[in-house]
């Protein structure tokens, strides 16, 4: 199966209601309509999570995928899709359990299994024309693997002990085999050759979600990735394999497809930022929403003003929801700021990158007036991904910040009947300086925190000259979805408006604000 989807990657789509490191994922989906969907843009195997305890899966659910996924491909007269049951196979009845449910394959993991019982437990999956997936994580791992006859391999890039993620796991099993002389090159194998003794598939398990991963690991020559959770949190699943670019002339295109272009951005919502938060457990509300951004204040006139400590603790608590103990490197290439494009091609480029980056939430500092110096000091102490410059500000500024600067443009409450200056005004001070633009409402003088909004029309005429931008100022649970409706802004942020007070979130407001946004996101969408 693997090997028949090359040159494209092979994807192992999961249903996964659950997980120990993140608890309830989805579990109110329908596997089987999942499972269709996975299929029909381009899962070639669907991975079913069927232990009870931890990631509330069953057998009931695997059965239900094999038996929805094999009526539509009848009925489409297609290959229907593997199904592999993913759980703590340890004997010959799970196996056999496996197959009567409608299994293909079952995972073995080597880190719970002892090598005898692997062995046999890979020979008895052949006897029953099963070819085992065999999860390692550790080099010794792969050497058990190996020598109980593997072929194959799935890299765990998540550490079982500490669920910290590591995608370098993949990168550096690839590099052992290589240096075994063990060929597993998607690109150059040919579904025959697997059978040969020095013949493997390569997997990567866990940890990837946009196109930069899968791409990652088709230049080493893993032959299928398998993701889950971003894809059990996906408003539409279908658009979000789409976006995977399994097939390398997509991802060719999509990288090349950025222009100087003077077209409107309609790509939609993609970003939601929660600002303003003080504490441990409202970070994590905000994080288990599907907040793309928590922002933190280091303004001392805020009422929402942290500390160093305050900080640390959030960002420790971030990075260990995220699964991640380093600061996210926010990637836009060698050409970031090319001088042969406008400042909004620049723009576009970069806030793609940022996006990319925030498969999982990153933390951004928030300073207004800053010494440069002082500002470096705090990112490098705390561990801040990025920080936003949210005063007077030169744009230009953005450049020496140590991390990615998202700049804020101030447009006053009142500014309806200076719609158009406005918008190319803000156009006009454009450099290739940030990472990113927002735009928040100013109220007498007093930027950010006010409550207000600013004219969205306004927001709509300056994404009409292509630049993607992040939206502030009034907004709550109520409002963000009529402004995605109207606007698309290619992101959201919000503060006063899901508060119990200055220094406390209000729980229920934040989560509705995330559901909100992310609904509107996706019924938009649909638009285009």
């Amino acid at each position: 199966v693997i090997q028949s989807q090359s040159p494209s990657m092979a994807l192992a789509a999961e249903f996964k209601r659950a997980s120990p490191s993140k608890g309830d994922i989805a579990v109110h989906l329908n596997a089987g309509e999942q499972a269709v969907k996975y299929f029909t843009s381009g899962a070639s195997i669907i991975s079913v999570l069927t232990e009870q305890h931890w990631f509330k899966g069953s057998l009931a659910d695997l059965t239900q995928v094999r038996e929805e996924t094999q009526m539509v491909a009848e009925k489409e007269n297609l290959k229907r899709p593997a199904i592999l049951r993913k759980d703590f196979v340890v004997n010959t009845h799970m196996i056999l359990e496996a197959a009567a449910a409608g299994a293909d394959t079952v995972l073995l993991i080597v880190a719970i299994t002892p090598s005898d019982v692997l062995k046999n437990l890979i020979e008895f999956c052949r006897s029953i024309d099963m070819e085992p997936l065999v999860e390692v994580h550790a080099d010794e791992e792969l050497d058990v693997a190996i020598e109980a006859g593997a072929k194959v391999i799935g890299v765990n890039n998540r550490n079982l002990h500490t669920f910290t993620l590591d995608l370098a796991t993949t990168d550096r099993t690839a590099e052992k085999l290589m240096q075994r002389s063990l060929k597993f090159n998607h690109n150059e194998l040919s579904t025959n050759q697997l059978i040969r003794s020095n013949y493997y598939a390569l997997c990567s398990l866990s940890g990837m979600s946009n196109a930069e991963d899968v791409q990652r690991y088709r230049d080493i020559g893993v032959g299928m990735c398998l993701i889950g959770e971003s894809l059990m949190r996906a408003p539409d699943p279908s658009a979000a394999i789409a976006s995977l670019c399994l097939n390398p002339l997509d991802y060719n295109n999509s990288v090349t497809a950025v222009s100087d272009c003077s077209a409107a951005y309609t790509g939609g919502t993609k970003i939601v930022k929660v600002c303003g938060i003080t504490n441990v457990k409202d970070a994590l509300v905000a994080c288990q929403s599907g907040a793309s951004l928590i922002g933190i204040i280091f303004v001392p006139s805020s009422k929402r003003f942290v500390t160093l400590d305050r900080a640390k603790s959030i960002v420790e608590a971030v990075r260990n929801f995220g699964e991640r103990n380093t600061r996210i490197e926010i990637t836009v290439g060698a050409d970031s700021k090319n001088s042969s494009l406008s400042p909004i091609s620049n723009l576009i480029k970069k806030s793609r990158a940022l996006e990319k980056a925030c498969h999982r939430p990153l933390v951004v500092g928030v300073f207004q007036n800053s010494e440069m110096e002082d500002l470096k000091t705090i990112v490098e102490e705390v561990g801040l991904d990025l920080v936003q410059l949210h005063g007077n500000e030169e744009m230009e500024k953005c450049a020496n910040c140590g991390v990615p600067a998202i700049k804020v443009i101030h447009i006053e409450a009142a500014s309806d009947d200076k719609r158009t200056t406005i918008a190319e005004g803000v156009i006009a001070s454009l450099t290739s300086d940030p990472v990113a633009i927002l735009l928040d409402t100013s109220v007498k003088g007093v930027k950010g925190g006010t409550g207000v909004t600013f004219d969205w029309d306004l927001a709509k005429s300056v994404q009409n000259h292509g630049l993607p931008i992040i939206v502030a100022g009034g907004l709550n649970a109520e409002n963000v979805y009529q402004l995605i409706s109207t606007v698309q802004p290619w992101g959201v942020d919000v503060s006063s408006g899901v508060e119990e007070s200055p220094i406390k979130k209000d729980e229920g407001k934040v989560v509705a604000f995330v559901s909100n946004a992310r609904k509107a996101a996706e019924e938009t969408s649909k638009m285009f």
